[in-house]
């Protein structure tokens, strides 16, 4: 398991007709994905997916205008992945041309290829989100007769 903890975070962006905005990466396998990236030093989670969206897709976020959709921890990278789910920005969604190639709104039960199950996984679980916080856990190998993942609700009453 790597030694440092990465911390990841974005949006989770759904438009009036409920269907989710999903970007396409310029490199590697070239998947759909959420807009979202790496933490940098001193940031919020909050704050690097402000950052992320506005370079990858040119699209402005304000903090009242979204919620704290899951955290997810991913045991075999030592990582924690922050969603925010969010129905209101400014600008119009437009790829960046380096690290995004594309960019769509999709329905939800209609994904395209290729998504990741993760992925596929937390847009399921913020487009279900009516306010309370989904923490899970996901393992990278599942141990033999267990499950690959732990589920938790964060509400204002377990505060």
């Amino acid at each position: 398991m790597p030694s440092k903890t990465s911390i990841r975070a974005g949006f989770v962006i759904f438009d009036d007709a409920g269907r989710v905005l999903l970007v396409r990466h310029a490199d590697g396998k070239r998947k759909w994905g959420l807009p979202g990236g790496r933490q940098r030093e001193g940031e919020a989670a909050w704050e690097t997916a402000i950052r992320e969206c506005q370079e990858e897709i040119q699209v402005a976020m304000h903090p009242a205008d979204f919620t704290l959709s899951g955290i997810y921890y991913l045991s075999g990278r030592n990582a924690y992945v922050f969603d925010f789910k969010v129905t209101e920005w400014e600008g119009t969604p437009v790829p960046d041309g380096k690290e995004i190639a594309e960019v769509g709104f999709f329905l939800v039960d209609k994904l395209p290829a290729p998504i990741s199950k993760f992925t596929v996984q937390r847009i399921r679980d913020a487009a279900r989100n009516q306010g309370d916080v989904l923490l899970r856990k996901q393992q990278a190998k599942p141990e033999p007769n267990t499950a690959n993942r732990a589920v938790y609700r964060l509400n204002e009453s377990d505060a």
